[in-house]
């Protein structure tokens, strides 16, 4: 399923794009007090809530690599240039 607006564009590299973006999104270490609201009362939740500053740096560094290949994947979508 190519679109008709952008040639090479499939589906499936839009849909990969989006991932990437969406776990950016979820990985973002600003969402950790609310990562510890929806995993209060189970184990990870009290792993976090005891290590929260080694869980903020895990994030940091998901985050930055979910930002990066989304970004790439935007990039390679819309073929806009690099700067």
């Amino acid at each position: 399923m190519s679109n008709s607006s952008s040639p090479g564009v499939t589906h499936d590299s839009r849909w990969r794009a989006y991932v990437w973006g969406a776990l950016a999104a979820l990985t973002c270490p600003c969402h950790l007090p609310v990562l510890l609201v929806v995993l209060s009362g189970t184990a990870a939740g009290a792993f976090v809530n005891a290590h929260w500053g080694v869980a903020a740096l895990a994030l940091l560094a998901l985050f930055f690599v979910f930002l990066t290949r989304a970004l790439q994947a935007f990039r390679r979508l819309h073929r806009l240039p690099r700067s």
